[in-house]
């Protein structure tokens, strides 16, 4: 019935590269693997030409970033939700992530209020802190229509996650809820703005080639954001 929707402040610029290289040795008894693993951290990032050191977090556009970024909030965030959180929940709990981005879900409003706080005291622990402003519980479930109807609402309120908007509505029966999702407008815009600038730029290519990269990209769109109700 409740959505935590979080949002980590500049997460691969502030993870502590020792704590890090602590979670990993959890796993990895190779001493080999790891002093390489530390030679990527310490590489640094080199853009436009300018060279620049990397003292925290994984270097952005690095090979193996994404692979610590998730090791290190499986520690510092998923453990903790499972193993501490999840087992004073007065109802069903569960947090979904994927890199530095997640959703937690709650039966009961004071397990939303509850996470909100001890998530940002977590993270916190860690040098990690929350954006405010892209931080809120909502109300997001079979009730959470006729709530929004109570208070004068028309709708009741959406979130983007993963590139999708979410909303709450029902089956074609309209007998059960379902979670639809369409794709976020305005990247939806961006994209549609990027293939006008590409087709702009290539107008002069021969026409079965202009249709062919065309098909690709409709191609790719379609593999992510093919869904079920995203028309």
């Amino acid at each position: 019935q409740y959505v935590v929707e979080a949002d980590i402040k500049a997460f691969c610029d502030n993870v502590d590269q020792d704590q890090l290289m602590g979670f990993l040795a959890h796993r990895v008894a190779d001493k080999r693997v790891l002093r390489y693993i530390r030679r990527f951290l310490k590489a640094g990032i080199q853009e436009e030409g300018v060279y620049r050191a990397s003292d925290r977090g994984p270097p952005q556009g690095g090979v193996i970033s994404p692979l610590l970024a998730n090791r290190y909030l499986h520690y510092t965030l998923e453990l903790w939700f499972q193993r501490r959180f999840q087992p004073g929940c007065t109802g069903p709990a569960r947090l979904i992530r994927y890199a530095d981005d997640y959703v937690a879900c709650f039966k009961h409003e004071a397990d939303a209020k509850r996470f909100r706080i001890e998530m940002e005291k977590r993270l916190g622990l860690y040098g990690l802190e929350i954006a405010p402003e892209k931080t809120r519980i909502l109300a997001f479930g079979p009730m959470a229509q006729q709530w929004a109807k109570e208070q004068g609402r028309r709708k009741a309120e959406t979130f983007d996650f993963l590139g999708f908007t979410h909303y709450c509505t029902t089956s074609r029966n309209g007998k059960w809820f379902r979670v639809g999702r369409k794709t976020i407008s305005r990247r939806l815009s961006a994209k549609l703005k990027a293939f006008k600038e590409w087709l702009r730029a290539n107008r002069t290519l021969p026409t079965a080639e202009i249709m062919r990269t065309t098909a690709n990209k409709l191609r790719g769109h379609y593999a992510y954001y093919g869904v079920s109700g995203n028309s």
